[in-house]
């Protein structure tokens, strides 16, 4: 499906060809400075494992919409040659990006970039798991706090429903359960739609968390998950 983009980019795919022969200053000159339409074409060829850090978060803060969506595309994910700590800098990069602009994006490439990492066999990945969980419970609790119902949205669509079965994942969804009476309300009356997938001890604890936190009592939430 193709994206809607506002009128400023119409026409951006027709630069492309021309800039895939671009070397990388060019194509930074052109995101610096360009129109919109071929900024965004800049934006779809650049290699960002050329881009200076502080560039590439200058243009997290100060990009249009439309052009920060395709710079986290153009996060490299499983790059052949890429070393762990390349894999380890675009953790960063995308954690900054979501937290920033809060764009899904940036969320999803964020784990893909972690999958990079433990596909690699790199020795920071568990801690960088560790460190992105803890991050996604007290983004989790800043978003709830302020109403950020788009961004409690993302974390449970691309988070919580695809990595739950990580352990440092579930253990920050626990503490968010005994923090948060609304999710540990939504998790104890429909339990199947996020602990479906786990294995009994880990939905066991959970509803017990979820309990302990404002759900429904245990036995009602295990038999609803049980279809009970």
């Amino acid at each position: 499906m193709e994206r809607r983009l506002p009128a400023e980019y119409s026409g951006w795919q027709e630069h492309e060809t021309a800039f895939r022969r671009m070397t990388a200053p060019e194509l930074i000159q052109e995101i610096q400075d360009g129109p919109p339409d071929r900024r965004l074409a800049a934006l779809s060829v650049i290699d960002l494992a050329e881009v200076d850090e502080a560039i590439v978060e200058d243009w997290i803060r100060t990009l249009p919409d439309a052009e920060a969506n395709e710079l986290a595309g153009a996060i490299p994910v499983q790059r052949a040659r890429a070393s762990c700590d390349d894999d380890l800098r675009w953790v960063e990069v995308a954690r900054l990006g979501y937290e920033r602009r809060h764009l899904a994006t940036f969320l999803v490439m964020l784990f893909s970039s972690l999958e990079a990492m433990e596909a690699r066999r790199c020795p920071q990945s568990e801690a960088a798991w560790e460190r992105v969980s803890a991050w996604v419970g007290d983004l989790y609790d800043s978003m709830a706090a302020r109403g950020e119902s788009e961004v409690l949205d993302d974390l449970s669509l691309f988070v919580f429903e695809n990595y739950l079965g990580r352990e440092p994942v579930f253990e920050a969804f626990c503490g968010l359960l005994v923090r948060q009476e609304e999710l540990a309300r939504k998790v104890s009356t429909n339990p199947s739609f996020l602990l479906g997938e786990l294995d009994e001890s880990h939905q066991r604890r959970a509803l017990m968390e979820a309990e302990a936190g404002g759900g429904l009592p245990f036995r009602d939430s295990w038999n609803l998950l049980q279809g009970v």
